[in-house]
């Protein structure tokens, strides 16, 4: 697995295993990074913007900075690493996109306790 997927790979882990860090101005960011990829971009291309987008978001960037190599890969039939294709890692970033949606109107669903007097 390259260096690229792997990248890609672990910052969709970052979102899986902390959501809590994103906040809604780094969804907003990155919906709307998500949005200028097209299917023809390369997985280069991808990580690269992606790993530009950690650097603005420096408290999500230390996490990513803390996984060890390879903790995140994929794994085939008999352990073969597989390969991250461009439109699988869209795949991936839509489904981040999504579920930001999702984390977002539920938390701002969740019932405000009533101000103390």
């Amino acid at each position: 697995m390259s260096p690229y997927e792997q990248n890609i790979l672990d910052f969709y882990q970052i979102y899986k295993d902390h959501p809590n860090l994103f906040t809604e101005a780094d969804r907003a960011s990155l919906e709307a990074l998500q949005a200028t990829f097209s299917e023809d971009d390369s997985i280069e291309k991808i990580s690269n913007e992606i790993a530009l987008w950690c650097e603005d978001h420096p408290h999500i960037l230390n996490v990513l900075l803390e996984i060890p190599p390879g903790d995140t890969s994929e794994r085939g039939p008999g352990g073969r690493p597989t390969r991250l294709t461009p439109k699988k890692a869209l795949e991936l970033l839509d489904n981040l996109v999504r579920q930001s949606e999702i984390d977002s109107n539920s938390a701002s669903s969740q019932p405000q306790a009533p101000p103390k007097s």
